[in-house]
């Protein structure tokens, strides 16, 4: 194809405010529906529906990744025909995108790069994109780095007239503010990954972790505090805050959550205090410390944890994962098997009862597993298994 090197020159805020005959009102409910898309499942779907109805376009795209070896292409998509076009174009992006090294953070219209005879007469076009109803093109590459954070494209069908200034201007009031958004979601995905992480290893480790709130209410509760809830042994819930089974250990919790509480709206971060939370069943106790969350300088505190509660269980097995223990310690399955009921509490012979093997297997076993760990004793060997990465795999 023959190719134009004309770009069109940005041009100030103000003259694009006109230029999109867009009021205040509607551009600053489009940039309120830039932000708020960081919170929605599939992020930014309704502001690129709407700007699929302001454009009067077919398809609006916002491309998150292009694809690699190793990850997919990421779309979000607003367009006709859904969900079987969406999938078309997501699947065919790389092969149906007609825009190559956009300015960065300048709206591009298709026939400023590509002569529109040549473009309507190569396969480029009769193949990828006459199929998908899709004549008219307008796009821009979006954030700074070597790489665009964000591709933004916009279509028409052969049936609607070409691009213009309005069109030009509406989507470049936005994309500044898109940039930003992208890098708030980004940031939310990054703290979500790490929330997920955290949390997950302290199931595993079965560590009951409690967020309250500064009115000693519980925000969340992780798997293993939940669990620890739900007996209502020792500790329970109690008008949405948590309660100890007996009147002077109650009012000790009160009191230690009260002083977390204090302390974190003080900003001065750190364990409270302890204490042991005996348990109606006479099962052994449950183990409590309470930590202040700090008040960072621009925190909600209506809205953020106050204090966290962290419980402790000492008759609760640490899960352990199979596949880690064979991987960490070249053990075969069955030793693997000997190995998660013994740090399950069990003794060898409980052990081989649970595994249905005779005792002399499991002894076997055992010494397999010692020569494998470098370990000569069962104390030793739990102290390996324990203290390594099999109980956070």
């Amino acid at each position: 194809m023959r190719t134009r090197s004309r770009i069109t020159e940005p041009c100030g805020r103000d003259l694009l405010f006109e230029r999109s005959g867009l009021g205040f009102v509607e551009v600053d409910k489009l940039i309120g529906l830039v932000y708020s898309g960081t919170q929605e499942t599939v992020p930014w779907t309704r502001v690129l529906e709407r700007m699929r109805e302001l454009l009067d376009a077919n398809y609006v795209a916002l491309i998150l990744r292009v694809p690699n070896s190793e990850q997919p292409l990421q779309v979000v998509f607003a367009g006709e025909a859904q969900p079987e076009r969406a999938a078309v174009f997501s699947t065919s992006l790389t092969t149906i995108d007609p825009f190559f090294n956009l300015p960065r953070d300048r709206m591009v219209m298709l026939e400023e790069l590509v002569d529109d005879e040549d473009w309507l007469q190569g396969s480029y076009y009769r193949e990828f994109h006459a199929p998908l109803n899709i004549r008219y093109y307008i796009g821009a590459d979006i954030g700074m780095g070597p790489e665009p954070s964000c591709r933004l494209r916009v279509s028409r069908p052969p049936s609607a007239a070409r691009f213009g200034e309005r069109e030009l201007a509406i989507c470049s009031l936005l994309l500044p503010h898109l940039v930003i958004a992208v890098q708030l979601r980004a940031g939310l995905d990054i703290a979500a990954v790490e929330s997920h992480f955290y949390a997950g290893m302290l199931d595993r480790l079965s560590v009951g972790v409690v967020f309250l709130d500064k009115e000693k209410r519980i925000l969340k509760a992780n798997r293993a505090a939940s669990a620890i809830l739900e007996q209502r042994d020792g500790l329970s819930i109690v008008n949405g805050g948590l309660s100890a089974a007996f009147p002077a250990e109650n009012h000790e919790l009160r009191s230690l959550i009260e002083r977390a509480v204090s302390a974190g709206g003080q900003s001065q971060p750190g364990v409270v205090s302890g204490m042991s939370v005996s348990r109606s069943s006479g099962r052994s106790n449950l183990g409590v410390a309470v930590r202040a969350a700090p008040l960072t300088e621009w925190s909600e505190p209506s809205s953020r944890p106050a204090a966290l509660v962290i419980l402790r269980d000492s008759e609760a097995h640490v899960l352990a994962s199979h596949d880690e223990l064979k991987q960490l310690y070249r053990l075969t399955t069955a030793e693997a098997n000997l190995a998660v009921q013994l740090m399950a509490g069990c003794t060898v012979e409980e052990a081989a009862q649970r595994l249905n093997v005779t005792r002399n297997t499991a002894r076997c076993q055992i010494r397999a597993v010692f020569a494998k760990t470098g370990v000569t004793r069962q104390t030793e060997l739990l102290r390996v298994l324990l203290s390594g990465v099999a109980p956070l795999a």
